[in-house]
């Protein structure tokens, strides 16, 4: 479509120099037209006026051929006039020989023969003045058919471009308006996403200090078990509230990751133990498994540490009690694999694909509640690493999450 778009644009150009072309020429030819209709005018006035002098060259010289004389010398002037300027030519000396004739005695038969001379040229003139003005009429007629035609082309060419112009803008604004309103529905879908993820561990903070309130003379011990569980919430709390301001910077462009050195292991250690408290507040034991020396990576480890931190949270969300939560770090040729696996009910095949999407849950994940970002989060942090992150059901139950994260020249 775009090359017919630049034909018909060349065609229009070519049609507009074609119809200016047009315009110039047609000027010019009404001008030689309007020449040639002077010219003939002319003829035909000194025609007659020469039939009056051959007329009256018999009663010889008089009032009345005198005036017949001076207006054909006044004639022959302004033809002169219009054709080559105040030069002397052969139609004012033959005006010349008529004056002087007419005011010869005795040069009636010569006068009269010049005077019919003149006045056979003067209407052979005039016949050529005639065809030559019929022509300019006929060219004048073609060059007018063709500037009609051209400039119906060009309305036409011009109209056909409007038009797909038009057609063009009007699929640009209705894909805008899909654009908006798809992102006000991910809007919508997010606000509804994100007060249902929130609205999970502030119940649980807000029951937990209620029952401590109720009971004002609690054992130590139980109340202090009750703050490690606020404790715990409130921590899961802000982790989902950076992973959702994460993702929504990073959906805008708008995150700039630091590239930075720091110890992968350390991140990883970090990250659970970030996760510990959730875990223990739902009876979810961690196990780490991790090489005891240092693992460079460059990057923004606070960033890979969220995106870690979402994907253990996660697991723990999706294990029974009583059940144990497994974070493996292996370095290998250059490439480091974390592996975080749990022993919840796993995922369909079908919907592995997807639960990186942002605001896809399977149909387990909505009943145990979430945003679905998390995973997103950590997929798009893993992809700034230059690295990536899978999720796999396990042969023995649980699915197991595996981001494989680059490492610095030289780390094993």
């Amino acid at each position: 479509m775009a090359w017919r778009a630049r034909v018909a644009a060349l065609l229009f150009a070519l049609l507009v120099a074609a119809l200016a072309g047009l315009v110039v020429a047609f000027a010019i030819s009404a001008r030689g037209a309007n020449r040639q209709f002077t010219q003939a005018s002319l003829s035909e006035r000194q025609a007659a006026v020469v039939a009056r002098i051959v007329a009256l060259a018999p009663a010889g010289q008089g009032p009345a051929l005198e005036r017949a004389l001076a207006d054909y010398r006044a004639l022959v002037a302004e033809e002169v006039g219009l054709a080559r300027g105040p030069t002397l030519t052969r139609e004012q000396i033959r005006a010349d020989a008529l004056v002087q004739l007419a005011r010869t005695p005795g040069a009636q038969m010569r006068l009269e023969a010049l005077a019919r001379t003149i006045d056979g040229q003067e209407n052979g003139e005039l016949q050529a003045g005639r065809r030559a003005l019929a022509r300019a009429g006929q060219r004048s007629m073609v060059l007018a058919g063709l500037l009609a035609a051209v400039a119906l082309a060009c309305a036409a060419c011009g109209a056909w471009l409007l038009w797909r112009s038009n057609r063009a803008l009007a699929a640009m604004v209705q894909a805008r308006t899909a654009r908006i309103a798809a992102v006000d529905a991910s809007r919508r879908l997010f606000f509804a996403k994100v007060s249902h993820e929130l609205r999970t561990p502030v119940a649980a903070v807000r029951s937990a200090a209620e029952v401590a309130l109720d009971q004002p003379d609690a054992d130590p011990h139980l109340l202090r078990e009750t703050l490690g569980h606020i404790v715990a919430q409130a921590g899961f709390l802000t982790h989902r509230i950076d992973e959702l301001l994460g993702l929504a910077a990073a959906d805008d462009g708008r995150l700039a990751l630091a590239s930075a050195p720091f110890d992968l292991g350390k991140v990883v250690t970090e990250a659970v133990a970030a996760a510990r408290p959730y875990a223990a507040s739902v009876d979810v034991a961690m196990a780490l498994a991790a090489p005891a020396h240092p693992l460079p990576m460059m990057g923004d480890a606070r960033w890979l540490r969220q995106a870690l931190l979402a994907v253990i949270e996660n697991g723990i969300k999706f294990s029974p009690m009583d059940s144990a939560l497994g974070v493996t770090l292996m370095p290998a040729d250059g490439v480091a694999e974390v592996v975080i696996h749990d022993r919840g009910p796993g995922v369909m095949e079908a919907e592995l694909p997807r639960i990186f999407d942002a605001y896809y849950q399977t149909h387990e994940g909505q009943q145990r509640g979430g945003s679905g970002l998390g995973l997103a989060l950590a997929r798009w942090v893993a992809e700034r690493h230059g690295g990536s992150v899978q999720a796999a059901n396990q042969p023995d139950g649980g699915c197991a999450i595996r981001f494989r994260l680059p490492l610095q020249d030289g780390a094993a």
